[in-house]
């Protein structure tokens, strides 16, 4: 497999939409990066993790990337939706040592590696036939845990969906209230004979309705009793009635109008002697034989007569007042019968007021005739009936309210006894339908098989335990981790011990390994990362490998050994790629990829972090001639603030230049100073008494605007005008103070990008 370029990357990091510069050169065998902190090296490295791994970093979910790979044929396209599958890739970044190393924990163990060679053929091969035969088992398992998975969650999906139409149908809000387990609950109940439960097509729409049915109140009906017996009977002895005999005056007697009048005007002439009417004396005795002939027996009876009236009057307006339920309050299967009984009441009841003219009329015939004894003129059939016809009515009418009112109180235990029948009507379809009892049984067995070849796969696990703990017996896994030690830390006397797990722990002179410095940490890492890739089950020919930042925190002894130690063990490997931020490590990559490693399969590339639109962003480009060419930092700083010098509206580093500036001064300070002295007291010396105010804007802007001394303005642009006069300041001091140091570097750059570009 080999990795010519990546074509594009999105959402990781500074890559937030990387594409690759046809101008930068393709993948070779050998792939060197250099860049500052903060560039995106490490970054980079996580694409090549995740197709290791096998699935995405946790941060970079989103994550999408193009890659030009051979892998199957030439130039096929590798992306995101490729992690996952077996590729001989293996990545050294910091991932690496937290996924291998707990430094905190002095107590940890460390993962064995397998390194075979001394081994007997029998163990070698018995072990490749329980990883196989794992394997089959295994992927067995896999396959059959995807086929179970996919039933159990299609026979689940149909639960769900079928708990949510009945919820729909019953008009269940609360999804709580009848879910997949009720539902699954309620198949338990009637798995035994659950056919029966099946309605026809008809009977399910009527049992629906009856649950759809509107809840309705009992109705009260306050009846009015509609007997007239007691008024003709009231009215009759009202009729019988005879006045004593005392003085009748016969005009009064014969004039009802006329006595009406003056039996009101008795009262209104008590104790007046002159008439109210004509003004006139009124004749002595007058009004005492007016009162004899309106005795206390004729007003009793006018009023017994006045009182009998009105209670009539009260009755038939109440009875005409008196209306019946409304229709709509009945049940709908009460409706339509009701209605024609209270049509029959509205006409009953018509014909039953128009018998009151003939009540009041006995009661006016007794009036005029006061004195006289009057027999009743009323047909009372006519009455009784009207009144049984009203009753009558009145009773069929309560009977439905009865069935009505019946029905109320027993709706609701009716309701729930016509859900339950539609909620089983429905489960009982559904097992039907989904053939259910089938596609559970599937399932059922397949969890058996899964079982089955878990502890088939455990007992092979166990196999596997006992030959690896025979091999670890005789490895030289240990041996080759302590040869690396010794030659890194041939003083320390730091070594690496088996366990009785068959594990390792780190010792330094016979004790537990504490207090590990950085470096030291990282060399342990990088060995045991290199120790891992010379396991035999490993194709390393066909590899590739990406190494990140290896020599982070290392002196410079160390440094040269890592160099070495790579020299030795690259050559073994189908690509290499390797990040650094040291530019020492870097010239000793250049070095041995020209002398050691065949120059021709060498390239070399620059990582940098550039903003753009306002955001940071990385590039990746091939490395500048001017760091090609010398192996030193300083010649190409000296470029870069050249270039910016040259074209400042276009430069696209603008944000890194007073870093840039500060770096080339301190380096440069560093040469003409060797003196130790720190960088604040170099620079008075190289300025001795200028007290100009370019001098303090200088290195302000170098200070400031330099990460190592303000991170905030780091993430600032500076001003691009004071920037220039700062660089052409520094500059011109460095001429004028050693003119023949500037004078080399203009020459350094002859064969650089910046030739000929116009300078201080």
């Amino acid at each position: 497999m080999k990795i010519n370029q990546i074509l594009k990357i999105e959402s990781l990091g500074l890559y937030k939409n990387f594409a690759w510069d046809n101008q930068c050169s393709k993948f070779n065998q050998y792939n060197f990066f250099y860049g500052w902190n903060y560039s995106g090296k490490t970054t980079l490295s996580r694409i090549f993790k995740c197709l290791e791994d096998k699935k995405c970093h946790p941060d970079y979910s989103e994550m999408k990337f193009s890659i030009v790979a051979d892998i199957v044929a030439d130039n096929d396209i590798l992306t995101q939706n490729d992690i996952g599958k077996n590729y001989p890739i293996r990545v050294f970044n910091e991932d690496f040592v937290k996924e291998n190393f707990e430094w905190n924990n002095e107590q940890k163990e460390i993962e064995p590696v397998l390194i075979l060679g001394e081994e007997s053929i029998y163990l070698e091969n018995s072990l490749k036939n329980f990883e196989s035969n794992k394997k089959e088992k295994t992927n067995e398992r896999e396959k059959k845990g995807v086929e179970k998975s996919k039933k159990d969650q299609e026979l689940q999906k149909s639960q769900t969906d079928k708990a949510s139409e009945i919820r729909s149908i019953l008009n269940i809000t609360n999804p709580k209230d009848f879910d997949k387990t009720k539902l699954e609950n309620k198949i338990d109940e009637i798995k035994d004979n659950y056919n029966q439960f099946i309605l026809a097509e008809d009977d399910y729409l009527k049992e629906k309705e009856k649950l759809n049915e509107e809840v309705k109140e009992e109705i009260n009906l306050n009846v009015i009793k509609y007997n007239l017996e007691e008024f003709t009977k009231k009215i009759n002895n009202i009729l019988q009635k005879k006045i004593s005999v005392q003085k009748i005056i016969e005009k009064l007697k014969e004039n009802q109008k006329l006595s009406a009048w003056v039996r009101q005007g008795i009262d209104l002439h008590q104790n007046e002697k002159y008439c109210q009417f004509c003004g006139n004396l009124l004749p002595e005795n007058r009004l005492e034989n007016l009162q004899q002939h309106f005795s206390i027996e004729y007003d009793n009876l006018i009023q017994e007569i006045d009182g009998l009236e009105k209670e009539i009057n009260n009755f038939f307006e109440n009875f005409k007042n008196f209306i019946l339920p409304d229709s709509a309050r009945f049940f709908k299967e009460f409706q339509s019968e009701y209605q024609n009984l209270v049509q029959k009441f509205n006409d009953e009841k018509k014909n039953f007021i128009d018998l009151k003219p003939v009540l009041l009329n006995e009661l006016n015939r007794k009036r005029e005739k006061p004195f006289d004894v009057l027999s009743l003129n009323i047909d009372n059939n006519q009455f009784q009936g009207a009144a049984e016809e009203l009753n009558n009515r009145i009773k069929e009418i309560q009977l439905i309210i009865g069935k009505h009112n019946d029905k109320v109180n027993k709706l609701e235990t009716i309701k729930k006894e016509t859900k339950e029948k539609i909620i089983k009507h429905l489960v009982a379809k559904f097992i039907k339908d989904t053939n259910y009892f089938v596609k559970r049984e599937e399932i059922k067995k397949l969890g058996k098989e899964i079982n089955k070849l878990g502890t088939e796969i455990e007992s092979i696990n166990k196999e596997i335990t006992n030959v690896n703990n025979q091999i670890k017996q005789s490895t030289i896994g240990v041996q080759k981790l302590n040869e690396y030690l010794e030659s890194f830390f041939s003083d320390d006397k730091l070594k690496i011990e088996l366990t009785e797990n068959g594990k390792y722990k780190l010792y330094r002179n016979d004790s537990i390994a504490k207090n590990l410095s950085t470096g030291e940490r990282n060399i342990i890492s990088l060995i045991y990362f290199f120790a891992k890739l010379e396991e035999t089950t490993f194709d390393k020919g066909n590899a590739i490998i990406f190494i990140d930042d290896p020599v982070s925190s290392l002196d410079s002894n160390h440094i040269h050994r890592i160099n070495s130690l790579l020299t030795k063990k690259l050559p073994n490997f189908g690509q290499v790629f390797i990040t650094t931020h040291n530019y020492d490590f870097y010239n000793l990559l250049k070095d041995s990829c020209k002398n050691d490693l065949g120059n021709q399969k060498g390239n070399f590339y620059f990582i940098k972090k550039i903003k753009e639109n306002g955001d940071y962003k990385s590039i990746i480009e091939d490395l500048p001639k001017t760091l090609l060419k010398f192996k030193s930092e300083y010649n190409y700083l000296f470029s870069v603030l050249l270039q910016f010098l040259s074209d400042k509206d276009n430069f696209d580093q603008l944000f890194l230049m007073p870093n840039i500036l500060r770096r080339f001064f301190e380096m440069y300070l560093f040469i003409r100073y060797p003196d130790g002295e720190i960088y604040k007291k170099k620079a008075d010396k190289f300025f001795n008494n200028d007290h100009s105010s370019e001098k303090h804007t200088a290195l302000k802007i170098m200070d400031e605007y330099s990460h190592e001394q303000n991170p905030e303005h780091a993430t600032k642009f500076p001003d691009i005008q004071e920037l220039g006069e700062s660089i052409n300041f520094i500059l011109n001091k460095i001429k004028k103070n050693d003119e023949t140091h500037y004078n080399a570097l203009i020459m350094s750059l002859e064969l650089s990008p910046c030739a000929g570009q116009n300078h201080p």
